[in-house]
């Protein structure tokens, strides 16, 4: 990795906090941190059924439960309305309890709101499992960058690769599986079962926790980074953050991403019908937008993490819904190619969440600048559908509203532009004389 990517990783530092943390020894990738790996992994994969293993089954659901067109519109919403009031509160679980006890917590809110729900046969408590679950999720989008940092300072890019990619997977996976669960065991059944891998990634953050109470919370478990109740590096509370130019440029980045994202998966096979499409035709150019999050979301965290200058790939990534949408108006019958450039903007999360790391110094900056991104990113991406849906009420058409959404491509140039200083990391700005030493 190129020097400026990131500050060397001395072997003990003193944070801006207070705390010391000790860099893991060398002995390779698994050595003292199977379990911490296989932690990140599970943790992964569990972050999205909430969302993808109902949305497959919400016909049913509305049926047996009595959910009404305005509930389902309201449930529809919650994932981006959780993850983004999550986000802004994460840091602060993180600061204060630590990244592994807000990772476990995290795992547990999801196990708790995914089987309680199947439970139920309340509308409102089932709405209200469902928000526990999804602020569960929030949490754990958050968290998953600071613990590779705290814990992979060595193997980032694997590791970040690693999660985006399960990510990804982990909204693929409950897809495919709702509809033979519940032909099989029923609705409840179908969405109770990924209860049990929420639950079961609770248990390697558990046994880290246990691991760091005997040894005191002050010195690390074998090949692992010393424990600190919370997470290590200067408090970055809103405050700090709304002056931050990273700060600032990777929320507006994830935001546009999440508002252009967000819009096309509720839109898009719409989109594609209204400009004389077939609905196979449409479906299957949708099914091409969607499957590029999964190839994205493992070449861009390794690219990310190997280029000397992110700004070029930034570019790229915030180009490329513009080009689709207007591609799209002004030739409509390749759809299969406006929607693989489209889907190329799937690279845009993995993208920040390299940079959540890249662009931060500490354990602490990690979380902060996550957090926010994400509390900014998820809110915006509840907007997507919204401004979608108003536009075309307005206009009668597609046209208008895939004009406007091409404009945000620019507000994205613009923020991934502020995210990508060279030589610059989040907390400099902060704590100056700290991080000087670390350079």
């Amino acid at each position: 990795m190129a020097a400026e990517t990131m500050a060397p990783q001395p072997t003990s530092t003193t944070t801006a906090a207070g705390s010391t943390t000790a860099a893991p020894r060398n002995g390779g990738l698994w050595r003292g941190r199977v379990i911490l790996i296989l932690g990140i992994v599970l943790m992964g994969i569990t972050l999205r059924h909430a969302v993808t293993g109902l949305s497959p089954l919400l016909p049913v659901v509305r049926e047996q439960l009595g959910i009404g067109v305005s509930g389902a519109s309201l449930l529809g919403m919650l994932p981006t309305l959780s993850f983004g009031v999550a986000g802004f509160l994460a840091p602060v679980l993180i600061r204060r309890r630590g990244p592994e006890l807000t990772a476990a917590a995290a795992m547990l809110l999801a196990a708790a709101g995914t089987f309680g729900r199947s439970l139920t046969d309340s509308v409102p408590l089932f709405f209200l499992l469902s928000v526990v679950a999804l602020f569960g999720m929030g949490f754990g989008n958050v968290v998953g960058a600071p613990l590779v940092k705290k814990y992979f300072p060595d193997r980032q890019a694997a590791m970040l690769t690693t999660f985006a990619l399960l990510m990804q997977a982990g909204a693929t996976l409950p897809a495919m599986t709702a509809v033979p669960l519940n032909n099989a065991a029923g609705w409840r059944v179908s969405i109770a079962s990924w209860s049990v891998l929420s639950l079961a990634a609770a248990l390697p953050w558990l046994i880290q926790l246990v691991r760091m109470r005997r040894a005191g919370s002050t010195a690390g478990t074998p090949g692992t980074v010393a424990a600190a109740p919370g997470a290590s590096g200067p408090r970055l509370g809103l405050a700090q953050l709304v002056t931050s130019r990273i700060a600032v440029g990777t929320a507006l980045f994830y935001a546009m991403a999440s508002l252009n994202t967000y819009g096309m998966l509720a839109w898009l096979p719409t989109i594609f019908k209204g400009y004389g499409m077939d609905l196979n035709t449409a479906g299957a150019a949708f099914s091409v937008f969607t499957f590029m999050t999964l190839p994205m979301a493992f070449i861009v965290p390794l690219l990310a993490t190997k280029i000397k200058r992110v700004y070029p790939l930034a570019a790229v990534l915030a180009l490329v819904y513009p080009v689709g949408y207007i591609g799209l108006i002004l030739n409509p019958g390749t759809p299969m190619l406006w929607a693989f450039i489209m889907g190329l903007g799937g690279g845009a999360f993995p993208l920040a969440i390299t940079m959540f790391n890249r662009r931060t110094r500490t354990a602490a900056g990690s979380a902060a600048l996550a957090g926010f991104a994400m509390g900014v990113g998820y809110l915006f991406g509840t907007l997507g559908p919204l401004l979608g849906g108003t536009l075309f009420a307005a206009t009668g058409g597609w046209t208008t509203a895939l004009i406007i959404f091409a404009l945000t491509g620019l507000v994205m140039l613009a923020g991934g532009w502020m995210m990508t200083p060279r030589n610059h990391f989040l907390e400099d700005k902060f704590t100056p004389a700290t991080t000087a030493a670390l350079k």
